[in-house]
């Protein structure tokens, strides 16, 4: 019996048949006493009214009970006035249960709803199911504080009082709703910063250019980059880099008006819709105030964080007929932008499009290059200044194109680190260097540039290593020069695997000495075993006093922590005899051999050393020292 009830108590419809067959089963026993005597059947019937009503009550009040047991809110009305709900009803809608007596459904029901309503009231009335549907119909009910309720019904036509009523069944699905929304907010949204992310931006400047294009408006898309997120990232950890970026978000959103949509786009790239521009300086104005608010320092957890922006602007419908030509051609302005020097903003213009297809189609051709074996390593002797003797050489890499010719490495190596080519290339032109140096005099050395991006690879040193021992050179011939851009952007991971190096035999040059910001830190930290004066120092001795004073310098400063100085960039005999004069120990340049490739490193290897190529006359030595 109890299972019976509690299955009646889960079906609101269940409970009204339920409580029609105990006011059948009440007429039954009316009709029985008919076939009783009179004066015996007058008791009887006193008796029988008693106990019929008696057992009515009990039945209504067991129907009661069911009824507000159940989960679901119950409504029964006739011609849309309530006659009676349960206390599930009233919870829902947050009134005593009654003052829900005599109101109309319409008053319970949102406005928007009353449409679907009336629908379903139309079809019962007419004697029908009401059309649902896959499934239940859904509506929003008005709560007592006038806030929408989103619920589902079940309604059905029932026997009620002498007459035809109709119930409806009401589940409550605010959780449900709920659930639904902060799954579509997480699919169209980012999870750090709560910006929309790349498919809803995609999503609202479709709508966006729609509307322009109707209302004859501009569309502005605007894509930025942070100028020095990484390094803070690195420095401090992701947790203050992931709250850089929330302040950034916060940031930006307050920069811009409530029609227009920010984004993040991924990592520090975010993206802006300016719309209903009639103006073409809105968009610069804008620009200029996302740089300016994200120049301001950033406190977070005690760090003073400054950072600055970047940000391309492309038009609709000049510069994009589609969102993706709109937001490509942003992008390459932003490209232009950090090309710059960052901190600032530039328009797209066609000629931007043109060279990065032209950078594309370079990038395709250097992928090629490296499978097709177009690429070759040349060499530029180093030279001991006093004896003027070879003691080895740097590999360079070169490129002959088979259209275009030879193509400089300042063009090719900064699209390889921007393409992730690098880590390929790098190590091709270290595997091929000690490949080659392998068949030079065992006492001539081999020095091959590493790229800042190759420390990213946590395992370098083994690569390096493993390297030497598949090309058999031996580790004391190679000298590896790096830039101090290797240290800035992890320094001690970047120490760490130099130690290793170090520690296999491997000399560790630091290049392009005195051009960065804190040489003299890093040579503090690290025991480089060569420093290379950059090559602007040695062309502007001649008319620079304060360059001569540098050059001699870092001579001396090296000298004092027994690190080899070498001068690059030696074109004449004056500045040869110069560096001879203030004993530094390694000259390379020009005056002393342009790169040359493997086949002329014979004849080179032959010289006992490179005085002939250097003699100056008299007068002009003299004028030197």
């Amino acid at each position: 019996m109890l299972r019976v009830l509690e299955t009646i108590a889960e079906h609101p419809v269940l409970l009204t048949m339920a409580l029609m067959a105990l006011l059948a089963i009440g007429g039954l026993g009316y009709a029985v006493l008919h076939l009783l005597p009179r004066a015996a059947r007058a008791t009887a019937e006193a008796a029988a009214l008693r106990d019929s009503e008696a057992r009515l009550r009990t039945s209504e009040a067991r129907f009661r009970q069911l009824a507000d047991a159940t989960f679901e809110g119950l409504v029964i009305h006739r011609d849309g006035i309530v006659i009676d709900a349960n206390t599930a009803m009233a919870a829902i809608l947050g009134w005593p249960q009654e003052l829900l007596l005599g109101r109309s459904l319409f008053d319970i029901c949102t406005p928007a709803s009353h449409d679907h309503l009336r629908a379903t009231l139309a079809a019962l009335g007419r004697g029908e199911t009401p059309d649902l549907g896959e499934g239940p119909l859904e509506i929003n009910l008005r709560h007592a504080d006038g806030s929408a309720i989103p619920v589902e019904i079940h309604a059905r036509t029932m026997p009620f009082e002498n007459g035809d009523a109709r119930v409806i069944a009401v589940r409550d699905i605010r959780e449900r709703k709920a659930a639904e929304e902060r799954i579509a907010h997480m699919a169209h949204h980012d999870a750090l910063t709560a910006l929309p992310n790349r498919n809803l931006f995609r999503d609202r400047l479709a709508q966006a250019m729609a509307r322009a294009k109707r209302s004859g408006t501009t569309v502005a898309v605007l894509c930025l980059n942070l100028d020095r997120f990484k390094p803070v990232n690195d420095l401090l950890g992701p947790e203050i880099g992931d709250e850089l970026l929330r302040q950034v978000a916060a940031r930006l959103t307050d920069s811009i008006r409530a029609d227009d949509t920010v984004a993040r786009l991924g990592a520090d790239e975010f993206a802006f819709i300016q719309v209903g521009l009639s103006h073409p300086d809105g968009p610069a104005v804008m620009a200029d105030r996302l740089v300016k608010a994200l120049a301001q320092p950033f406190e977070i957890c005690g760090h003073h964080i400054v950072i600055g922006t970047s940000v391309g602007i492309a038009l609709h419908p000049s510069d994009g007929a589609s969102g993706d030509e709109l937001l490509r051609a942003a992008d390459t302005a932003l490209s232009r932008a950090k090309t710059a020097g960052g901190g600032g903003f530039r328009f797209f213009e066609s000629e931007m499009d043109l060279r990065q297809q032209e950078r594309r189609h370079l990038e395709r051709d250097l992928r090629q290059a490296l499978a097709a074996d177009q690429l070759e390593l040349h060499y530029q002797p180093l030279v001991d200044c006093e004896k003027l003797t070879v003691l080895g050489c740097e590999a360079l890499l070169r490129w002959r194109h088979p259209e275009r010719g030879p193509i400089s490495p300042a063009d090719f190596i900064p699209l390889a680190e921007e393409c992730g080519l690098i880590m390929q290339l790098g190590a091709w032109v270290l595997r091929t260097a000690c490949i080659e140096a392998a068949t030079w005099p065992a006492d001539k050395i081999v020095a091959v540039n590493l790229s800042p991006i190759q420390f990213r690879q946590s395992d370098l040193a083994q690569q390096i290593l493993a390297i030497l021992a598949e090309t058999g050179l031996a580790p004391q011939r190679l000298e590896l020069e790096i830039t101090e851009g290797v240290l800035i952007e992890d320094t001690e991971r970047t120490l760490a695997i130099l130690r290793d190096l170090k520690a296999a035999g491997i000399r560790i040059s630091l290049d392009d000495f005195g051009t960065g910001f804190s040489s003299l830190s890093y040579l503090q930290r690290f025991p480089f075993d060569k420093i290379k004066v950059d090559r602007s120092f040695i062309w502007a001795m001649g008319e620079n006093a304060d360059s001569m004073s540098i050059v001699r310098a870092v001579i001396a400063l090296g000298r004092s922590l027994r690190i080899t100085v070498t001068a690059e960039g030696v074109e004449t005999a004056a500045q040869l005899a110069w560096l001879q004069n203030e004993d530094c120990d390694q000259a390379q340049g020009y005056l002393l051999g342009k790169p040359m490739p493997r086949a002329d490193l014979a004849a080179l290897w032959s010289m006992p050393d490179l005085r002939t190529r250097t003699e100056l006359p008299q007068k002009q030595r003299k004028a030197a020292e």
